[in-house]
């Protein structure tokens, strides 16, 4: 099992760069929030800070790898993850509704891979694919949002900066 930690920016509408560290202490990638445009940063402010959602995970030399975005719908919200090397794209849905713990579909459109995430009530997130657990997040809000990605060697996804991306959209801001 990997594990990778990081703290986020602790106010929500920061495109402040955050890094994510091994096990060792070593840097593997690091992420922003963006905005597409100033007025969608002002529009936000007033939208609760989670409404225009978008993420950059970029490598170590600082090359971006992978772009999370969130898509607003009335009643249907739904968020995209694209791997900029390879062009694969990454939908996730919710399968359930309930506030308190979700549960969502990841699906590859280049792939027939598809994975079910189930949050829990305690701010942390567990990915299942094939019904084996392969990930889990978890964010201790007393440690001033400090998060940690484990990741199991049966994954088939090893990136963390997937992860981090699909974890920030989705649990950080997204709601």
């Amino acid at each position: 099992m990997k594990v990778y930690t990081y703290k986020p920016p602790k106010v929500k509408s920061s495109t402040k760069s955050s890094n994510v560290v091994n096990e060792k202490g070593e840097i593997v990638c690091s992420f922003k929030r963006t905005f597409k445009y100033k007025w969608n940063r002002i529009a936000d402010l007033f939208l609760e800070n989670n409404y225009f959602v978008q993420y950059d995970i970029y490598s170590v030399d600082g090359s971006l790898l992978y772009q999370g975005t969130k898509i607003p719908r009335w009643g249907k919200t739904q968020y995209k993850i694209i791997h900029t090397a390879t062009k694969e794209e990454f939908h996730i849905t919710y399968l359930s509704w309930q506030t308190v713990s979700p549960e969502m579909q990841i699906a590859s459109t280049s792939t027939s891979q598809t994975f079910v995430v189930k949050k829990d009530v305690m701010e942390r997130a567990r990915i299942y694919y094939n019904d084996i657990e392969i990930a889990r997040w978890d964010m201790k809000m007393m440690k001033l949002f400090q998060s940690t990605i484990q990741i199991e060697e049966s994954s088939p996804i090893q990136d963390p900066a997937f992860f981090v991306c699909f974890f920030q959209c989705v649990f950080y801001l997204g709601n």
